[in-house]
């Protein structure tokens, strides 16, 4: 029974990254960490189940002293008008534009900023699975080029923009 389980892990495995292996996952060249730090609104992402009642979800970064990064995550449940908050802690990588994000005390995933503003206005970050995109803004509300642009982005780096799901009307 054990050796059917890890038959379908596996062929699970390969069918996602054949489907996933055109996704372009290269981070930017250069991020300066402490200008990353600050408060980000989620302007659009890919939805999983548990997020998909949050509404005017920000995102809250800060560097600590020793280099670990705190992130703090809070929206508004729609079902129950309560606002709900995830905290977790990174650490810089060897790759930049990378953190490695420890999730539930054992396990870690990968904070990949894909693309980047110059002026630190707006980023469009991954994770280490092509599952996970998300546009943030430093801003609650997005000029609609700019919004327009950065789809373009991710289109191009090939996420399937059927999954983007828009949570702040563009201006």
């Amino acid at each position: 029974m054990i050796a059917l389980y890890v038959l379908a892990f596996i062929i699970a495995a390969l069918l996602f990254r054949r489907r996933h292996r055109h996704i372009d996952m290269h981070t930017v060249r250069r991020l300066e960490l402490e200008r990353y730090m600050g408060r980000w609104y989620e302007i659009a992402r890919y939805d999983r189940l548990f997020e998909r009642p949050l509404r005017n979800v920000e995102a809250r970064y800060t560097l600590r002293p020793d280099g670990q990064v705190v992130m703090e995550r809070a929206g508004i449940d729609s079902r129950t008008g309560r606002r709900r908050t995830s905290r977790g802690h990174a650490e810089r990588t060897h790759r930049s534009g990378r953190l490695r994000v420890r999730a539930f005390g054992l396990f870690h995933t990968g904070y990949y900023v894909l693309e980047l503003d110059d002026d630190y206005e707006w980023a469009l970050v991954g994770r280490s699975t092509p599952l996970r995109l998300h546009i943030l803004s430093r801003q609650p509300h997005m000029r609609r080029e700019t919004l327009r642009h950065i789809v373009g982005l991710a289109e191009r780096r090939g996420y399937p923009l059927d999954r983007l799901r828009l949570l702040r009307a563009p201006q």
